[in-house]
């Protein structure tokens, strides 16, 4: 990974405070970060339907226990006449990313995604972003992990994923030794950074 490469971290209300400070540690690593902060449900939507990226990371709460029913939380505000210029008639929903969801929703995707919610690695929610198009997926398969661990997580890989750019004598990792090296921190943790899957096209 190069210096000031494009990254993409979305989230909603409730992880705003950690997505903030993931995007200052990726910003101090020289990469270039856009901040989706969703208050509105379109916003969801127009971002899986109309921005790219080499990596993005979603970050929100996760539940579910079936293949059917698990999902990322994303809570935004809902119009309930659909008319998003209207000042009233407004309520916070919570929108369910389930592998049906992710079906119906988001297509043509790109590059690689990153998601910290709960549980959000298991296999349907997975495979559902991989036949989106995202390259690779990374999430906690834990119903429950530490969210410190998320934290810790997403900037050691990153932290190795710059190495090629960063020391001055380079070491390349993959995604793959990325993630690899990123995991095993804290490895005598079940609910830690070992919490975390790669899933590949």
């Amino acid at each position: 990974m190069k210096l000031f490469t494009p990254i993409a971290i979305v989230c909603d209300h409730s992880f705003a405070e950690e997505a903030l400070a993931i995007r200052a540690i990726l910003e101090s690593f020289r990469l270039r970060v856009d901040f989706y902060r969703l208050v509105q449900k379109p916003q969801l939507a127009h971002f899986f339907q109309n921005v790219q990226y080499p990596y993005s990371i979603i970050m929100c709460h996760g539940s579910g226990t079936t293949a059917e029913d698990m999902h990322l939380a994303l809570q935004v505000g809902e119009q309930k006449d659909g008319d998003y210029d209207q000042t009233d008639g407004w309520s916070v929903t919570t929108v369910k990313v389930t592998p049906q969801w992710i079906k119906d929703n988001i297509h043509d995707r790109q590059g690689a995604l990153i998601s910290t919610a709960c549980g959000s690695g298991r296999e349907p929610i997975a495979h559902a972003f991989l036949q989106s198009g995202y390259s690779s997926y990374i999430a906690p398969i834990e119903t429950y992990y530490d969210a410190t661990a998320g934290f810790i997580f997403v900037t050691n890989y990153f932290y190795f994923l710059m190495s090629e750019d960063r020391d001055y004598i380079p070491y390349i990792y993959t995604e793959e030794q990325a993630f690899e090296h990123a995991s095993k921190i804290d490895s005598d943790y079940r609910y830690g950074p070992q919490a975390f899957r790669r899933y590949v096209e």
